[in-house]
């Protein structure tokens, strides 16, 4: 049976994290569902864990929370089931797992063995831990998550309020911005900014400005944010040279947030979900105190995440996409695979490793169908909202048949002409002999086109550099992408940490 939105949520977790309190988060749910009727949309809510329900569905319930191939395996059932518009997990990881997919740069300069992500969940390929096995993302997904650990369910209460609240407007609305970006990265910035809404002279760097920004400031609903994060964190920072000053502090954005805020982090776990109670300061998350500030949806990376200093790559292109969706009128769940597909598009045919961790890394935090902008009128004759699914479903199948993914291989002996320029290269970028070094390889997927072409077919090498240091607390990590192909340089690209 057709439903345009199937909400999935685990009903044992959520007895076992809030006990009686539980029903509050079930009336939530079910007040989503009757909002919808109003709005014209069929809604269907699933607990996986619910025995009775699956078997009705001929589909194996979730008997461990926490066990991601069976989360996964169940979501993906249903969506066959239901095939909906709209697919929103509600709770935290701790209600539902994100799945943790294999960090291929994991190293020294990166300390991510795992990528929390929804980004399978989007995806109709089985449960599987390589993210290459993601790159074909068809699904409208969001996450409407409460707090990791909490015992109170007023947190998720206060997300469904604004939800039942949201009314599109017009896109003047959120053409104004907030926007904090670090000093050494302004230049990308400005052009992200220039990309979103035609100009950037309302960007804020630090050190300069911030923590303590004033509610005029803040009052833009729109936020894109291009700063140092750090693990269960919830201030975000600026920086030049040395110094790591407080760019954005959750502790301070108290009624400083503007009802229907969409927002967009390129930080380092920018959009990470913990358990403030595990942390010194108990203070939530950025993301999450954005939302109980009535932020209508939150985009960031739950792991370090990696850009440019100057011009366009990796977070800067999966944000800003976002926030330009959403902003033309598409729902906050469209606007994500949207810019997911667009990202893949433009990286591809062949993935280098970091562009494969941000397709994975970055998720969106709110309900999917939101429509915080009104689009242009459609015509009556035509199911717009399926036609664009088609569309997309479209997209993602032919994502699958010519993107490539990297792999980790051997470092074998260069030529000695290829050898020389990485080495002149090198030093140009300031990279050391000592610098950390791994090589993947991207063979690209032949199709009835492309199959006799030998030169398209030929495997690509991405060597791979990056050295650290430290601050404080704070890492700063530089990397040096270079393509290779037949022993030739075919480009290089500079990427650091966020």
């Amino acid at each position: 049976m057709k439903k345009d939105k199937l909400i999935v949520s685990n009903r044992s977790a959520l007895v076992k994290k809030y006990g009686s309190k539980h029903k509050t988060f079930l009336k939530d749910l079910t007040a989503i569902k009757d909002f919808d009727k109003k709005r014209k949309l069929s809604t269907g809510i699933v607990f996986l864990d619910d025995a009775t329900a699956m078997k009705k569905y001929k589909i194996p319930p979730v008997k461990d929370p926490e066990d991601q191939r069976q989360n996964k395996a169940a979501i993906d059932a249903l969506y066959k089931h239901f095939q909906p518009d709209y697919l929103v997990i509600a709770g935290a990881q701790d209600v539902i797992p994100f799945q943790e997919l294999h960090n291929l740069l994991a190293s020294d300069d990166d300390e991510d063995e795992l990528i929390p992500s929804d980004l399978p969940y989007a995806c109709e390929a089985p449960y599987h831990t390589d993210p290459a096995k993601f790159i074909a993302p068809t699904r409208v997904v969001g996450r409407l998550p409460d707090i990791p650990g909490s015992k109170d369910p007023a947190y998720f209460h206060s997300l469904v309020k604004d939800v039942l609240a949201s009314k599109p407007v017009k896109d003047k609305e959120y053409r104004k911005y907030f926007s904090v970006s670090v000093y050494e990265w302004r230049l990308s910035t400005q052009e992200s900014l220039h990309n979103i809404f035609g100009e950037n002279g309302l960007m804020q760097i630090s050190p300069i400005s911030g923590p303590k920004w004033t509610t005029a400031q803040m009052k833009p609903k729109t936020h894109f944010i291009n700063c140092h994060g750090s693990l269960e964190d919830h201030c975000y920072y600026g920086q030049r040279g040395s110094n790591y000053p407080e760019a954005l502090n959750a502790s301070m954005l108290a009624k400083m947030i503007s009802k229907g805020t969409i927002a967009a982090a390129e930080c380092c776990y920018g959009a990470q979900l913990y358990n403030p109670n595990e942390t010194e300061t108990t203070q939530m998350s950025v993301a999450n105190t954005y939302l109980i500030n009535h932020a209508i949806a939150f985009m960031g990376s739950s792991t370090i995440a990696y850009g440019p200093t100057e011009g366009q790559g990796l977070a800067d292109i999966i944000t800003q996409e976002f926030l330009i969706n959403t902003i033309k009128g598409a729902s906050t769940g469209r606007a994500l695979l949207e810019a997911r597909q667009s990202f893949l598009d433009k990286m591809g045919p062949t993935l280098d490793p970091y562009e494969l961790k941000t397709i994975a890394q970055f998720y969106l935090l709110g309900e999917p169908s939101v429509v915080p902008v009104a689009g242009a009128p459609v015509s009556k004759s035509l199911n717009a909202r399926r036609n664009s699914r088609d569309n997309m479903i479209s997209k993602g199948a032919a994502l699958s048949n010519f993107i490539a993914t990297p792999t980790l291989v051997s470092a074998k002996k260069e030529g000695t002409e290829f050898a020389a320029n990485v080495r002149a290269l090198l030093k140009d970028k300031k990279f050391s002999e000592k610098a950390t070094k791994q090589v993947f390889e991207t063979a690209p997927k032949p199709n009835a086109l492309t199959r006799d072409m030998k030169a398209f077919n030929t495997p690509v090498k991405f060597h791979v550099y990056s050295s650290s240091s430290t601050s404080g607390k704070h890492k700063k990590t530089k990397v040096l992408v270079v393509k290779e192909k037949n022993g030739e340089i075919m480009g290089y690209r500079e990427y650091v940490r966020r």
